[in-house]
């Protein structure tokens, strides 16, 4: 029974229904169609919630998914921005977690968080916020002397590598205690969801298959990125989200600030009393969206009708597979045909690090600990809550023991106690995982009462909902990998239409990007790189055939 509970539990996917099992109707791709490209406004009274903000980066989604039309990617300037801490000291009297926070706070506070604990890792919205809060950030961009666009991104390719190769460096006096830390700006640049569709309906069982193939391969490793409620994620640079449906619910909150049901909006750290009264958006709206996204055609490939380019074409991909490409970069992938990834994380080298970290590598879970349960109770359509893996990419707690007052557990109870004084406290964040091993309570954490799917004769989904105060513990073992270092093969679909390239948007070319390519890839881009002129040649023209769809959608003029 409790074999049963816990994979009944780990195999839920997402609110709304399976997206293999799901049919959209017109209308309802034309009602996603029409949010997508909508321009929120704030204080939108229809759902009595406060609408647009007030923390975001765009007033709709069409504002950085547009390039090739609607849904595509976005150049430079519609990249987002996070400040990750690589290292930081403390010192002075007494260094306990409040002086810890007090001091991060005067670097800046949004990597304090609402209930005192720090971060190493902070987004910067491009809009909205109290007029404090955007000095705050005006101030903290001065340290990094890069030209950003108007709408709050790099102004260009050369700029995302700029500000990546310009550390940020503060020191700060503050009473007794003297913080002194190293930062850097990370960018994410905007992905295209042209075949997303397709993307969504790839099995977890078709990208281990992915992982099994390649661990024989002498150079490359890739592995799934493993979600805390045990499905392999698909979506985000790091494959941080599982599924389509949660890609686009987490985009409403981070990007445009429309809290929903699962992910509140940002928050302005300078008014932290501020609370939303309820939801921006709805899940029918939600998943409205993801119909329209998952209905965007896929991109397709587009090949010279000359014998002469035609030749050149064949046989640049034939050098494609020959180097090395293709054993990440898979022509097909289950339902995502001609999509030239494999959806697996792969190491690719120390310049490409960002400390929004991929998800730590879970190698097996077991289940622990199940108490008793009340009677089942069956409903259909249900739209259950979800689990809410990072937009961005994971984060590390800055922590410590240094407490002026600790607490020990005895036989009789708790009692407090005197803890050691610390007069200096180091952080650097960490390249692995921090525990191999790790209890979670994967009921109250994450996907809260128990479900199981059933798809009944008449196509209709059951859904068996468990509401008691279950709990099931699962111990989650860990395989130490980079993290900072890990990346989702991106698709290379409609790459001809897609620059700029890489995570951040740091390669205004193809041959740039390729020679970007570092860690488990090092080999490939070598044997690429001695490649003669005619054949490197013949593996652009090859990829220049991977073009958008024609028959993607346009925006309304």
């Amino acid at each position: 029974m409790l074999t049963r509970l816990f994979f009944s539990m780990v195999a839920v996917t997402t609110f709304g229904g399976d997206a293999l099992l799901h049919a959209a109707s017109p209308a309802t791709i034309q009602l996603g169609r029409g949010l997508f490209e909508r321009e929120w406004p704030s204080k939108d009274p229809r759902l009595g919630g406060d609408g647009l903000g007030p923390m975001f980066n765009g007033q709709s989604c069409v504002a950085c998914h547009n390039q090739g039309g609607v849904g595509g990617g976005g150049a430079s300037e519609f990249n987002a921005n996070t400040i990750g801490i690589e290292s930081m000291q403390i010192k002075g009297t007494g260094v306990n977690n409040d002086v810890i926070a007090s001091m991060v706070s005067t670097f800046h506070p949004g990597f304090v968080q609402s209930n005192g604990s720090v971060i190493n890792t902070f987004t910067i919205p491009h809009r909205g916020g109290s007029s404090a809060f955007r000095q705050l950030n005006d101030i903290l961009y001065q340290h990094v002397p890069t030209v950003r666009s108007e709408f709050g991104g790099s102004a260009d390719a050369a700029e995302v590598r700029h500000s990546y190769a310009t550390p940020i460096l503060f020191n700060h006096n503050n009473g007794n205690h003297q913080i002194t830390l190293r930062a850097r700006l990370f960018q994410r640049n905007t992905t295209s969801l042209f075949g997303a569709g397709a993307i969504d309906a790839v099995t977890d069982k078709q990208i281990i298959a992915q992982t099994k193939l390649q661990k024989a391969h002498p150079e490359i490793s890739g592995r799934p990125s493993t979600l805390k409620n045990g499905r392999i994620g698909k979506f985000g640079w790091r494959g941080n989200v599982g599924s389509l449906v949660e890609f686009v619910d987490q985009a409403c909150a981070n990007e445009i600030g429309l809290e929903t049901r699962r992910k509140p909006q940002a928050q302005d750290p300078l008014n932290r009393g501020y609370r939303n009264s309820t939801t921006d958006i709805t899940d029918a709206q939600i998943e409205a969206m993801r119909d329209f996204v998952s209905a965007l055609p896929a991109p397709t490939r587009r090949i010279s009708e000359t014998s002469d380019d035609r030749a050149e074409v064949i046989r640049g991909e034939q050098i494609f597979n020959s180097v090395g490409c293709s054993v990440c970069h898979v022509p097909n992938l289950g339902a995502a045909q001609g999509i030239y990834s494999d959806l697996l994380l792969h190491e690719m080298g120390n310049d490409l690090i960002d400390l929004n970290h991929a998800e730590p590598y879970a190698i097996r879970r077991t289940a622990v600990v199940n108490h008793d349960y009340t009677e089942a109770v069956t409903t259909e359509n249900f739209a259950g809550s979800m689990s809410s893996g990072a937009y961005y990419g994971a984060t590390t707690a800055i922590k410590t023991n240094a407490m002026s007052v600790g607490r020990r557990s005895g036989g009789r109870g708790n009692r407090e106690r005197p803890s050691k004084l610390i007069r200096k406290y180091d952080f650097v964040a960490p390249d692995y995982p921090s525990q191999r091993l790790k209890l979670i309570d994967l009921v109250n954490e994450e996907t809260g009462n128990i479900r199981e799917n059933e798809i009944l004769e008449d196509g209709r989904q059951q859904i068996t909902e468990t509401r008691s105060a279950l709990r099931v513990y699962v111990r989650v073992h860990y395989e130490p990998t980079r993290f900072n270092q890990e990346w989702r093969t991106p698709p290379l679909w409609g790459v001809a239409d897609s620059a700029p390239y890489m995570h951040d948007g740091r390669a205004e070319t193809l041959l740039e990007s390729i020679t970007m390519h570092d860690g488990e890839a090092a080999g490939t881009r070598d044997r690429f790189l001695n490649l003669s002129l005619a054949d490197r040649h013949a593996v652009i023209a090859f990829l220049e055939t991977l073009v958008a769809p024609t028959n993607a959608p346009q925006p309304r003029t």
